[in-house]
């Protein structure tokens, strides 16, 4: 087993902290820029989400709660339906006023049924053709 000489380990240790100082002047600077924009809570968890420098867990959480805003939830919303109801006609009294009708056109002459049926009209002949043959 090869012991490491004091000379390596500090020398270790400081390349571990000039990487921590790098890392918190980084965050020192991002904090700064999304303090200094003045943006909305969405606009600072757009611009996490989209920055590809984040870890990936920091731009998934900032998406999840981003989605809420950017796509609005599926209402239901009411039918445009202007609707009135007719009275309601027993069935018996129904059928009673059709009867009648029906009885009442039965007992005019075929000229007067035939006028109130628009596009029917006698021309005299069996099959309806006017040709002579």
């Amino acid at each position: 087993m090869v012991e490491e000489t004091i000379e390596a380990k500090l020398k270790r240790h400081e390349d571990a902290l000039v990487a921590c100082m790098a890392e918190i002047e980084r965050l020192r600077a991002e904090n700064a820029s999304l303090k200094a924009n003045n943006a909305s809570a969405h606009q600072t968890l757009r611009a996490i989400y989209a920055d590809s420098t984040q870890p990936t867990g920091h731009r998934i959480r900032a998406a999840q709660a981003a989605i809420g805003h950017e796509s609005a939830p599926l209402k239901p919303t009411e039918a445009p339906l202007e609707l009135s109801a007719e009275p309601i006609i027993p069935l018996s009294q129904l059928v009673e006023e059709r009867r009648r009708r029906c009885d009442e056109l039965l007992a005019l002459p075929l000229s007067a049924r035939e006028a109130l049926i628009k596009g029917v009209r006698r021309d005299g002949g069996n099959g309806g053709n006017d040709t002579a043959g």
